[in-house]
């Protein structure tokens, strides 16, 4: 499994696991969207380009986790799959995700990706993202 769920008082966070940010960065968008809705019930039928940016890793992580949410609540597409290459302060990714079809179960409405207990750390393995529900 590439994230586990964690408990955190009102809200919601995942640990994710990778050996690289664009492991991290790809298993967070992925885990993010599981917790919206079931990913596996839905058909990848769109893609996208994007450059993220941000002063250090984890401004990346919570800007482009953010960007996944503004299509969700924008156009109703979820994007939950990325490609990426990160070079110092730079994402260049491909999305690829889904329009959000009619009558789906929403798991978890989130709300923003918070900085709280934010931690992006490829040397150890693992990233932690706190959700505001």
């Amino acid at each position: 499994m590439s994230y586990e769920v964690v408990d955190h008082e009102s809200d919601i966070g995942v640990i994710v696991y990778g050996k690289t940010y664009e492991e991290l960065f790809s298993n967070a968008v992925y885990a993010m969207a599981d917790l919206i809705v079931d990913v596996s019930r839905l058909k990848e039928n769109r893609k996208m380009h994007e450059v993220i940016t941000g002063k250090t890793p984890e401004d990346i992580m919570v800007n482009l986790l953010s960007r996944v949410l503004f299509y969700l609540d924008t156009y109703y597409i979820l994007y939950y799959r990325i490609t990426s290459k990160y070079s110092d302060g730079e994402l260049d990714a491909y999305f690829y995700g889904s329009e959000i079809p009619e009558g789906i179960e929403y798991r978890n409405v989130i709300k923003a990706v918070t900085y709280s207990d934010l931690a992006v750390k490829p040397e150890e393995g693992y990233a932690k993202i706190i959700f505001d529900l």
